[in-house]
């Protein structure tokens, strides 16, 4: 259940995040590549020596998007640890493995013999293991690991599209995690990893820390990757920051861990999740906050601090912004990720409980149908897809009443956040007009201010740009209805012409005559593109209200220098070709 990069690689707007830069790119297909067999010769020539390959995550990026077969720009980000530089070091482990089989081969003479034929190749070393689908990356803050050294990172890659590839991990990863709770083959050969680097810096940077960053799947090899460290080798550990995945409780004490040392890995860990992805609030429920109904017991605490993000877009996980991926993150331009609170969007921690408590009770369901990984995972893999095909198969009634709850919540969120942000917009602008707040506390508030209009006016346009194409979709069925009960009409009446002369007095009365498709495209453009620009300064406003300070002390030149630099680097798929 654990993974959708089949995804969309709907990547970051701008590598303002570092760890989430560092999670991004252990994908393949992305902006910047980690993946040996995605780099290109020269950058493999330079590990293969080995040397360590330079990323700065401060520059802008051009890449392709294999999935919206377009053009991108990710813009450099501000303000990153290293002025955005980091060394991926070069895994001297590395090597190819064979599979072979065994056949039997006739001898010219009659008789036979056996040969070993090479079936598979894949890659295995300390950070690598094709096989069991374990792909981590070991980055530095100077080209090479020495005493100048202070601080060293630790990025692990989620599973990528399900499929004979990659089976391993759905199967004896994700499907068995979110069943079972089971202690994931992948994390034993994390903490591996992440005993010898550690011994590693001992010996050659003693000074450093080590961090640790995944996303999805990789969040959970990352956290019971940490739980397998002693205590000692925990204090090398600086903190671990995951993205969209899910909470590890039970699968911690499945694993023997005290309640003592996992309290010492929750003080590292920290989470950033999106309340309508269905892998990161898997394991969240009566976690993350009271609904109205609830009693008066406390809430159960998860592993580490969980943020649950105010994301760009509200989707499905299955949708083109999933709601699983790296693109709908909103940073403020500081490096910071939305986040809500019971003070700014509490709507967004009610709609994460409720998909929490969703995602739990369609898994009860499946268990006490007894279904095994390989059919959990089928059902799961559909959900996350959107469609399921078999209907009379095991499980299709629990795939059906998630996928109608699942978009309530989504729709009622997004309803819940627009009331929010129109009660919200008066009462932070009678708390600037009141003169009570200090210079810290208007900055602050002037920001929210900023960040709530943008949403807001985002809100409007989609709903806006979704009404245009509501009214030219049933415009056109409309008269294409008229034209073929007209045309009935015609040869109904007539009986004295053949069915060939009537064909030829209405050959001119057809869909082309009265409807024209290249204003109505035209009309659907304007309005995307309307769209896009609302998002543009939207994107804008919250990037200003960062640093604020500056934007308020300067001039109005700052602002207009960078809604003009979102323009420049904005992904193409809403832009008309005049915009």
């Amino acid at each position: 259940m654990l993974e959708v990069n089949f995804l969309t690689n709907s990547n970051l707007k701008s590598f303002d995040n570092f760890y989430a830069n560092l999670s991004q790119s252990a994908y393949r297909g992305r902006p910047n590549l980690f993946a040996y067999e995605r780099l290109t010769k020269e950058e493999r020539k330079i590990l293969d020596s080995g040397e360590a390959l330079q990323f700065d995550f401060s520059k802008d990026t051009q890449s392709y998007n294999e999935i919206t077969k377009e053009l991108e720009v990710t813009k450099g980000g501000k303000k990153l640890p290293h002025d955005g530089k980091v060394y991926l070091q070069p895994d001297p482990d590395l090597h190819t493995v064979e599979d072979t089989i065994k056949l039997q081969v006739g001898d010219p003479g009659g008789g036979v013999h056996q040969e070993e034929y090479p079936i598979k190749r894949y890659q295995k070393g300390l950070l690598t293991d094709e096989r069991a689908g374990f792909n981590a990356y070991y980055l530095t803050d100077t080209p090479t690991l020495g005493s100048d050294t202070t601080k060293t990172y630790m990025t692990i890659r989620g599973s990528d599209a399900i499929s004979l590839e990659n089976w391993n991990d759905w199967i004896d990863n994700d499907a068995k995690f979110a069943l079972n709770h089971i202690h994931t083959p992948q994390a034993k050969l994390a903490t591996v990893g992440m005993k010898t680097k550690i011994a590693e810096m001992r010996e050659k940077a003693p000074q450093a820390t080590i961090d640790i960053t995944g996303h999805s799947l990789g969040t959970i090899v990352s956290a019971q990757g940490v739980a397998g460290l002693t205590d000692e080798e925990l204090k090398k550990i600086g903190k671990v920051v995951l993205f969209d995945g899910p909470d590890t409780t039970k699968s911690l004490k499945k694993m023997g861990l005290s309640d003592e040392k996992i309290q010492k890995i929750s003080e590292k860990i920290e989470y950033y999740v999106n309340p309508f992805d269905i892998v990161g609030m898997l394991n969240r429920e009566h976690t993350i906050t009271k609904l109205p109904e609830d009693s008066d017991e406390p809430l159960k605490k998860p592993v580490g601090k969980v943020n649950v993000l105010v994301p760009l877009h509200y989707t499905q996980i299955s949708d083109p912004e999933s709601s699983h991926d790296f693109g709908v993150f909103q940073s403020d331009g500081e490096g910071n990720l939305l986040t809500a609170s019971e003070d700014f969007h509490p709507e967004l921690l009610r709609a994460g409980e409720k998909l929490a408590r969703l995602i739990a009770t369609s898994l009860d369901s499946l268990r006490a149908l007894g279904v095994d990984e390989n059919v959990a995972t089928n059902v799961l893999n559909s959900i996350m897809r959107g469609e399921f095909k078999i209907k009379a198969a095991i499980g299709y009634g629990v795939y059906e009443n998630f996928t109608t709850e699942y978009s309530k919540i989504v729709e009622e969120a997004r309803q819940e956040s627009i009331k929010w942000d129109r009660e919200a917009i008066p009462r932070y602008q009678e708390q600037l007009r009141s003169g009570n707040l200090s210079g810290n506390q208007r900055i602050l508030v002037r920001a929210q201010l900023l960040q709530t209009a943008a949403q807001l006016a985002n809100f409007d346009m989609e709903d806006k740009v979704n009404s245009v194409k509501t009214l030219l979709s049933d415009a056109k069925e409309e008269i294409q209805s008229l034209i073929k009960e007209t045309r009935q009409t015609a040869f109904d009446m007539v009986g004295y012409l053949s069915s060939s002369e009537v064909t030829n007095l209405l050959s001119g009365f057809d869909t082309t005559s009265f409807w024209d498709e290249g204003l109505a495209s035209d009309t659907e453009t304007a309005a995307k593109s309307f769209l896009t620009q609302i998002e543009q300064i939207g994107e804008s406003l919250v990037k200003a209200s960062g640093s604020f300070k500056t934007i308020d002390t300067e001039s109005a030149e700052d602002f207009n220098n960078l809604l003009a630099d979102v323009k420049q680097t904005w992904r193409g798929k809403n832009v008309s070709p005049s915009g």
